[in-house]
């Protein structure tokens, strides 16, 4: 079985909707819920992990053991770090950082001890590829992208390392695949608009995924 990990409540709203999942659907676990299908032969169970690597972590690691996972398939949306990214755009990372320990008064480099490799996928869409790292904090701080951005870091979220680490202890496989929804702003209201841009892509980020990238990985 491959698992489908999704991580905030707005993300997985939307795949509900898409796929026109009703509550009926849906079973409960101690992280959230999750759903299970048959997608081109093969048995899916998408799950909600929830934000922050503990939730992500604790989720899989208890979807791996409940249903002997084979694969484990993050989608989701993230933030912009680099400049060559626009909105919507989709990343599909070959290396995953945990960077929580390099956002201090004092910096230091990124720890390679901290970081994953994610093998190439073979498909004929448009992507990038790059560092995604993870933070247990949205990255929202002008000086903090500034930094991501001097160590090759091309975007952030909250999961993706937390997730792949957990597979790859199992020794299973993993996959991340993102879209580009927002991007810190300078200024005193860059926080608020930052938010805005965020809830705005979400829809047209998971649809994209969904409907387009995710076929061709499963």
């Amino acid at each position: 079985m491959i698992g489908v990990f999704v991580a905030s409540k707005n993300e997985w709203d939307v795949l509900l909707k898409i796929y026109n999942i009703t509550d009926s659907y849906l079973e409960k676990y101690p992280y959230g819920e999750y759903y299970r299908t048959n997608f081109k032969g093969k048995d899916i169970v998408f799950f909600k992990g929830g934000v922050r690597k503990v939730n992500a972590s604790a989720s899989t690691e208890y979807m791996i053991n409940k249903f002997n996972l084979e694969k484990v398939i993050v989608i989701g949306t993230c933030t912009s770090v680099s400049d060559e990214f626009d909105y919507n755009d989709i990343i599909i990372p070959n290396k995953l950082i945990d960077y929580d320990s390099v956002i201090k008064e004092v910096s230091f480099d990124i720890d390679e001890g901290n970081s994953i490799d994610v093998d190439e996928v073979n498909i004929l869409l448009d992507y990038s590829s790059g560092i995604l790292g993870s933070s247990d904090r949205a990255l929202v701080l002008w000086k903090d992208l500034t930094y991501l951005a001097s160590v090759g870091i091309a975007a952030s979220d909250m999961e993706s390392y937390a997730v792949c680490k957990v597979c790859k202890i199992n020794n299973i496989d993993y996959l991340v695949i993102k879209g580009i929804s927002d991007r810190p702003m300078k200024g005193k209201d860059g926080y608020d608009e930052q938010i805005e841009v965020y809830e705005e892509n979400i829809p047209i980020v998971m649809k994209k995924i969904i409907e387009d990238y995710l076929p061709e990985v499963i």
